[in-house]
This record gives C-alpha cells, sequence and structure tokens, in this order.
C-alpha cells in the first residue's frame, strides 16, 4: 500500500502538473461503484460536467489521503447554476492505486513486493512513453494546455470522494482545508507528524501512549494515531528506536518512548522529503533489507553494519525487526524510571509491620480485660 512518502510524491506531481490550471475534460468508470462509492450514475454525470472549467487552485495532502480543491463549486443539473464555496476531489489509494500523468516519468515502490533487496521488475519505473490511457484507469482528466492525467487501481481498492464545502468561513484555501480535516473520512484521522503544524507536542503524544496497552507496533499503524505511517515506516521507527515491534506500549521506558517520538517525526520527514524513493533513502535503514526475507533458504539477510534481520508477525501484519538491539522489555526494566515508584514501594511494604503492631496491641489490650475478668 502506498504510504506517507509515495502520497507525497502524487501530491507534488499533481501540484506541479496541474495547479493554475483548468479543467477541460473529466471522465470516470461509470460502472465502478467501488472506487466512487458515494456516487449514483446521475451524480457522475452531472460531476464530469462540473468538472469542465473548474481550475484547480491547490493540491494538498494528510496521512494516506490527498486530494484537489477546485475553484468554485458544483453545476446544479436544474438551474444550471453553480452552487458557492469549493470544490474538493479527495483520493486515497488503497492498496494498489496510483496516478499517472501522460509522457511524465515517476516512480512508484510497492515497498512489500520485492523477492530480494533489489527493487521489483513490475510497477515501480512509470515509464514517460506507456500506452494511453494505462490499463485499469478509473478517471482521465485534461487540461487546457494538454496535460493528461489517469487514476489507475487493479484492485479496486482505491477511493475517490467529491466533496462540497460550504462553510462561509472557508473564503480562502487555508480555510477549505481546515474544513475538510472536519469531514468524513479525515475527521477520523490522527496527526501526520511528516508536517510540524500537524503532530503533536512530545507531551501529548505521551499521553496519548499512557493511555493505550497494545503492542506498539499497532499503534504505529493505528491511522487515528499516525496518519500515513503504513507497515515498513512503523518497522523503520521502531528500528530506529531499538525498540521490539511486539513490545506493550505500558511496558516501555519513558527514555524509549522520547527516543520514538524524535524516530517517529524524523522518519516521516524523510520518507516524504525523498517521496518515497529508495534510491534516496538512508543506506544503513532496515527498509532497504527488509524484503530479504524471500532470498535462497539458509540465507538470513543482515543490516548494513552486519545486524541479522529476522520477521515477527504483529497484529496480522509481518514485521521486520533486528532481535540484537531490538529487545523485549519488562515492567521490572522500568520501575527506576517511573515517578515515586520507589516510594510507593516502601510503603507498601511498611504496611504490613504496621497493622502487625496495631493487632500485637490489641492482643495485649484484650489479655488485660481477660486477667481483670478472671
Amino acid at each position: 500500500m502506498p504510504e506517507l512518502g509515495e502520497v507525497a510524491h502524487a501530491a507534488k506531481l499533481l501540484s506541479t502538473s496541474l495547479k493554475g490550471k483548468t479543467i477541460t475534460k473529466f471522465l470516470t468508470d461509470s460502472k465502478d461503484t467501488l472506487v466512487f462509492p458515494s456516487l449514483s450514475p446521475q451524480d457522475r454525470s452531472q460531476i464530469e460536467t462540473a468538472f469542465v472549467s473548474r481550475e484547480i487552485a491547490e493540491v494538498g495532502r494528510h496521512g494516506k489521503y490527498f486530494w484537489m480543491v477546485l475553484s468554485g463549486g458544483w453545476q446544479s443539473e436544474k438551474t444550471k447554476k453553480t452552487a458557492g464555496g469549493y470544490g474538493v476531489m479527495l483520493m486515497h489509494f488503497g492498496m494498489t492505486g496510483w496516478l499517472t500523468i501522460r509522457n511524465v516519468h515517476t516512480h512508484f515502490f510497492p515497498m512489500e513486493r520485492s523477492r530480494n533487496g533489489k527493487k521489483p521488475d513490475n510497477y515501480d519505473e512509470i515509464a514517460a512513453n506507456q500506452p494511453w490511457p494505462p490499463k485499469y484507469h478509473k478517471f482521465l482528466l485534461s487540461t487546457d494546455d494538454g496535460v493528461e492525467v489517469a487514476f489507475t487501481d487493479p484492485r479496486r481498492l482505491g477511493r475517490v470522494r467529491f466533496l462540497q464545502i460550504f462553510n462561509k468561513e472557508a473564503e480562502t484555501i487555508e480555510h477549505v482545508e481546515r474544513e475538510l480535516m472536519k469531514v468524513e473520512p479525515l475527521v477520523r484521522m490522527g496527526p501526520d507528524f511528516s508536517k510540524v503544524e500537524s503532530r503533536w507536542s512530545r507531551d501529548e503524544f505521551l499521553e496519548v501512549l499512557a493511555k493505550r496497552k497494545v503492542p506498539i507496533k499497532s499503534l504505529l499503524l493505528d491511522q487515528a494515531v499516525c496518519a500515513g505511517v503504513g507497515n515498513w515506516m512503523a518497522d523503520e521507527i521502531l528500528f530506529q528506536s531499538r525498540i521490539h515491534p511486539e513490545q506493550y506500549t505500558n511496558n516501555i521506558s519513558l527514555k524509549k518512548k522520547q527516543i520514538l517520538y524524535k524516530f517517529l517525526c524524523e522518519v516521516c520527514e524523510v520518507a516524504v522529503e525523498t517521496e518515497g524513493d529508495t534510491e534516496k533513502l538512508p543506506k544503513s535503514w532496515l527498509m532497504m533489507h527488509r524484503w530479504s526475507k524471500r532470498q535462497k533458504k539458509g540465507e538470513r539477510p543482515v543490516t548494513a553494519d552486519g545486524y541479522i534481520v529476522d520477521f515477527v508477525t504483529v497484529g496480522g501484519r509481518t514485521s521486520c525487526f533486528v532481535p540484537e538491539v531490538q529487545r523485549m522489555e519488562t515492567a521490572s526494566d522500568n520501575e527506576d524510571e517511573t515517578p515515586g515508584k520507589a516510594k510507593r514501594q516502601a510503603k507498601a511494604k511498611a504496611k504490613p509491620k504496621k497493622v502487625k503492631a496495631e493487632m500485637d496491641e490489641n492482643e495485649v489490650r484484650t489479655s488485660r480485660k481477660r486477667r481483670k475478668t478472671k
């Protein structure tokens, strides 16, 4: 599945190729109710008409979602008048979705499909001279200066939604994008840690960790916590932080949690800066060795530093990690880092003695009463 870096690459392609241009043609696959979940055949006809003459005002992204903001709203079939506000086309690649721009070279690296440490043979380098329209296309878009764009998806797990932002406060593109984050499905997404203005502070992140009791790998894959982080990115974050993917959040030391936050931000930033291009990623990263699981029998992959790479399933997902540096911690390992822990333990140990002393005193009083009675 395309993750944060690949989505950033797609958004940049759209911004470079389409921003500020006017749409002259827009065609959708009218039979596909999966990729276009909220459109009826009548709606599709209206949308295709409404796109014509719309200017692409902005391109944005958040996590694994990206969008185009169109100036003006959709045109009503009844009144033939254009509604106010902005039109938004919100997209998600799913597992195999991608954007192709005619005569423009691009890259898409399916992070979990290589048979060895090398780049896969298919679906990697999208040639500029490929046949048009491309196979499995779901919509085709053309602009006034001849740019042609296609959204392709062989497995039909991607999603394309058409939204209208009517809020009176949405007078600028910035306001539109803020309003967009308040509607489904973006309202359910957590922060995008590649953007400083979006991410939680370290203290806020630590507070979230304190409320959860799940394997840390599962938490990082939760889009309500870390929007855009996928399988390989979560593994990279944990490798850099030296945390085992099965480690429960409540058993991670405070120091390790702080390190985790640092690398969560760093890995997300680098993934976006390189746009998911493996040729530009650090050679020391674990991601460069993760596919070696499918090497010949008897061979064990190693990192650039010579560490043996292993695999474990966490929450139904294959996790790549280095056992030598990513070791499981126990609750006792973190006792010295828990504020007030020692004082509470000392107090707890003292309680039995106090109770015993009180019991002894009561026994003495009782024995005195018995003597008087006799």
